[in-house]
């Protein structure tokens, strides 16, 4: 079990130092950095304790922790989350472990209808990745770069390159696959 990653993760989350932890918990910042680089486990009092600050619930912290190590998703069990309104459609595929660090989706604009990339830090390594499936767009990168695609097009960027693309097609449905370290869209 990865239990101290989790809980560094929390720690992380809610932007806590490991001083704050400790002096708020009664526990070393020694134990802590231990216990979050797994060179030792928490004792069950200790782990109590830490959720009980963090205000995580034991059984939910249990469930992160026992997540799988792949997913295999059938056509019909995609979800999709739609905003008629904008016109876009997302159709999140094998994306549904808990921490992944890519996430893929088929996204479908109507004409006239855009999307931005989430633009995450230049420290991380990110990457994002666009194929065309379906219809042509516009896919601008930073403001200065304008690219035009049409299916069989890709597009690798850096995920701190902010990216909107467009159909820019007055009539047909714009379809791409879209794949990146998340959060991929704002």
């Amino acid at each position: 079990m990865n239990i101290g990653f989790f809980l560094k993760k929390i720690r992380k989350e809610k932007h806590f130092t490991l001083n704050e932890v400790a002096k708020s918990t009664n526990l070393t910042a020694s134990l802590l950095s231990q216990i979050e680089n797994d060179k030792t486990s928490p004792s069950l009092n200790s782990l109590e304790t830490l959720l009980k600050y963090y205000k995580v619930n034991i059984s939910d912290f249990f469930k992160q922790v026992e997540q799988k190590s792949h997913i295999f998703i059938k056509n019909i069990e995609t979800e999709t989350l739609e905003d008629a309104n904008l016109g876009v459609r997302l159709t999140l595929l094998a994306s549904k472990l808990e921490n992944n660090v890519l996430e893929s989706f088929v996204v479908s604009l109507n004409p006239g209808s855009s999307i931005s990339s989430a633009k995450l830090k230049p420290d991380l390594s990110a990457e994002r990745f666009l194929y065309i499936l379906k219809g042509s767009a516009a896919a601008s990168l930073t403001g200065d770069l304008e690219y035009r695609m049409v299916p069989g097009d890709s597009l690798n960027f850096k995920a701190y390159v902010s990216c909107v693309i467009k159909n820019d097609s007055p009539s047909e449905e714009l379809q791409f696959l879209v794949s990146g370290n998340p959060p991929i869209f704002i």
